[in-house]
């Protein structure tokens, strides 16, 4: 076959290819109206990006809660406070040195970053120095905030080591309290009232 027509048939072949994989939906995905979509087999468990698969998951918590009541739910507040997280994980600068048992965190950026670090670190500290192993205290700095942690027991070696090694991302992760705080969000109450970041 010569060379041209040779071309020409890969062509109409891979345009045929094409146009029936567009018709043919994959093994399982069956198109229904209005773009529904009914799969068989396993389903993915998230709802895509994390914030909204968040939400989504304290949206049916609030459902399943028969005494949820709906004129005080804010998820808006909610969503706000999810920008301050992802502000506070991604967009902040930290400055990290050691001191007696611990460490001296100074968090910094640009607006609108500084005040989501006043928001979450404010209310993280005393979450921190709750907790049995350490002591936390947070206060303003230019641009943001000071966060100074050191263990309960500065003789304790580990103690100290695993403070410096958390740092300060894996210090704002401490405590059982995130899921919590974010249903209390949700349902229209304030969080920082009771204590919790």
């Amino acid at each position: 076959m010569p060379r041209a027509q040779l071309l020409t048939a890969l062509i109409l072949v891979t345009g045929a290819l094409r146009a029936g994989a567009q018709a043919t939906p994959p093994a399982g995905m069956h198109h229904m109206a209005g773009m529904q979509h009914e799969a068989s087999g396993a389903q993915p468990t998230q709802g895509g990006q994390a914030a909204f698969a968040a939400i989504s998951e304290i949206v049916k918590l609030l459902d399943a809660d028969s005494t949820t009541d709906w004129s005080k739910v804010n998820l808006e507040a909610l969503r706000q406070h999810f920008i301050d997280m992802d502000l506070v994980t991604l967009k902040s600068r930290v400055r990290q040195s050691p001191t007696a048992g611990g460490v001296v965190l100074d968090v910094t950026g640009d607006a609108p970053v500084t005040p989501a670090i006043r928001r979450m670190l404010g209310a993280h500290a005393p979450m921190l120095d709750a907790m049995d192993q350490y002591h936390a205290a947070a206060s303003e700095i230019p641009g943001g905030m000071r966060l100074t942690v050191t263990a309960r027991n500065a003789n304790d070696a580990r103690a100290v080591a695993r403070i410096r090694g958390l740092g300060f991302i894996g210090l704002m992760t401490e405590g059982d309290h995130h899921g919590p705080h974010h249903l209390m969000i949700a349902r229209g109450m304030s969080p920082h009232t009771h204590g919790m970041q």
